[in-house]
């Protein structure tokens, strides 16, 4: 099938470009899953949403096509913590292991899910790994490893193989694409989890508050660290906190004047610096502490 009528709607520029209602967004969301259209058409949807910006009802929509794409996992009965991991660390070193590790020791099941190699950064995965933490190789193993007590990490390309093919088209076209909108909003879990959903935009704070209010979701929205969902060194951001009931919170920003521990940020770097936290042989960031308390705090308000 075509989706060439829904091309015509988005495809019009920044300001002569439409958006799709929930149904039409679920309809040519399916066929791109699918794989019923043509590189051509495809590489045309990328480019124009990247161009337009998705909808509050085209992320609706998108995700209704996207749900039944996903393997859920039985999280059990502990609250669960969502942590999705898609940017990886560029300038300074990748925290989200160490909140990861940190939620985990206060008794929350916690899920990372992310990507599993990005050439020119240093992924969450790539630490598990050097941390010897469990990975997810197929939804079958994922009881086995619950038993860890330790932060697991899914690879997209496990939970949900046909929305990895539609990231790898950014190795073709060189630009995200919606599916990296879509990837850090999935809940794998099949409990109402707490999910992470960082930012960088100022344009999609409300369009995310929005997203989630709709989907009666439990959601933590915040300015991430380059992409990550973590605080900086120097900086908790403001944390938001949506309730699936429909109430709000808010945690203020702060700022901290730690020295930096981390020498290196490479992979084995940062793990060998987030076992010693985890072990409590050096002091832990006070910005990552911090945040894992007020997570926590909240968190036990469901």
């Amino acid at each position: 099938m075509s989706i060439s009528s829904f091309l015509k709607v988005i495809g019009r520029g920044s300001k002569g470009a439409g958006d799709l209602d929930r149904n039409q967004a679920k309809e040519v969301f399916a066929q791109i899953l699918d794989g019923k259209v043509s590189d051509l058409e495809l590489g045309a949807f990328c480019i124009a949403m990247r161009i337009k910006g998705e909808s509050v009802s085209e992320l609706m929509g998108f995700m209704d096509a996207l749900e039944p794409h996903l393997s859920l996992l039985n999280t059990g009965s502990r609250p669960t913590i969502i942590l999705p991991s898609y940017n990886g660390a560029r300038k300074q070193a990748n925290l989200t292991p160490l909140l990861a590790g940190l939620l985990s020791s206060q008794g929350f099941t916690v899920l990372v899910q992310g990507v599993i190699k990005d050439q020119t950064r240093v992924t969450s995965y790539a630490i598990f790994e050097s941390l010897g933490w469990p990975i997810l190789s197929d939804a079958q193993q994922f009881s086995s490893l619950l038993n860890s007590n330790k932060p697991i990490f899914c690879p997209l390309r496990v939970i949900s193989p046909a929305l990895q093919k539609l990231l790898d088209v950014r190795e073709q076209i060189g630009l995200r694409n919606t599916g990296h909108v879509l990837a850090k909003l999935i809940n794998p879990s099949t409990q109402n989890a707490w999910q992470v959903s960082n930012y960088t935009h100022p344009e999609y704070p409300e369009k995310l508050r929005e997203f989630f209010q709709l989907r009666s979701a439990n959601a933590i929205l915040m300015r991430g660290s380059e992409g990550e969902p973590t605080a900086s060194l120097q900086r908790l951001p403001e944390m938001h906190f949506l309730f699936s009931k429909g109430t709000e919170a808010t945690s203020p920003e702060e700022r901290f004047t730690d020295l930096n521990p981390f020498t290196a940020i490479d992979a084995q770097s940062t793990a060998l610096v987030t076992s010693k936290m985890l072990s409590e042989e050096i002091l832990y960031p006070k910005s990552i502490l911090k945040q894992t308390h007020e997570i926590a705090r909240m968190a036990g308000l469901i």
